[in-house]
């Protein structure tokens, strides 16, 4: 079993929902944290509750991971403060919903610089390292909807299959070294994601966050490229979709 007292841990999106919680089991794991997100007052507030409660050492960032070059910059800014990062997590996402043509293309490639360029930037930037030591670990969040594109969230869909994949290959890269990777593909989570994208909850039931944190630990444990937190019925009907006509799932999606 890794054991990851007194290393550090960098988690994207920590201030709520799966990031939050991959904060909480760090901490109680005895690992110092680099906590990113925009809501400064939350992570001040997450910060001061993790050092209180574990004494680890927890730096809140806040940085906007929606800018170009977002996540080459974070890179440069553990550097520049003579940070070693061991543990990768990135959680930060959002999604769109709405038809293509009608989405704004800020907003869209705020979502592409959030959910897919900063992941490529990080993972690339902190691996070198990783690998240089040969020792670390990288939980890359992509989604159940990477699986199957979705009319009315091609975007997010998108993002979250090049996660996966990309996720995947640098598994078969990293294969045999020190350095562990997986790829985290939840059903319906109880975060802010479906307030934040408006879309109702499909089936109305979510999982909560803190299993989606255990099946990613467990994969990493097990050295699995992927892993799915979702419930059987999701899985059962993703691998359905997969043996139908393309045509059949896109005309069954909304």
């Amino acid at each position: 079993m890794i054991n990851y007292a007194s290393k550090t841990a960098l988690i994207t999106g920590a201030s709520s929902g799966i990031g939050a919680e991959f904060a909480r089991e760090f901490a109680a794991r005895g690992a110092n944290l680099v906590m990113i997100a925009r809501d400064r007052q939350q992570l001040d507030s997450m910060a001061a509750e993790l050092h209180a409660a574990h004494g680890v050492t927890v730096t809140p960032i806040e940085w906007d991971l929606s800018l170009s070059g977002a996540g080459t910059h974070l890179v440069a800014e553990m550097a520049q403060r003579g940070i070693r990062v061991d543990v990768l997590v990135n959680s930060a996402g959002f999604g769109t919903h709405g038809t293509l043509a009608n989405t704004d293309s800020a907003i869209l490639s705020q979502e592409m610089n959030v959910n897919m360029n900063a992941v490529a930037e990080t993972t690339r930037g902190f691996l070198a390292p990783m690998l240089e030591a040969n020792s670390g670990v990288i939980i890359n969040i992509a989604s159940l909807a990477a699986f199957a594109p979705r009319p009315h969230h091609a975007m997010y869909s998108a993002t979250k299959a090049f996660v996966l994949s990309l996720t995947q290959a640098v598994w078969g890269e990293v294969r045999g070294t020190g350095v562990r990777i997986t790829a985290v593909c939840p059903g319906p989570t109880n975060t802010n994601f479906f307030n934040v994208s408006g879309t109702p909850i499909p089936g109305g039931k979510a999982q909560p966050a803190s299993g989606v944190v255990t099946a990613a630990l467990t994969a990493i444990e097990h050295e699995k490229p992927r892993t799915v937190p979702a419930p059987a019925v999701m899985k059962i009907a993703m691998k359905v979709m997969g043996l139908l006509p393309v045509t059949a799932t896109l005309k069954a999606s909304k």
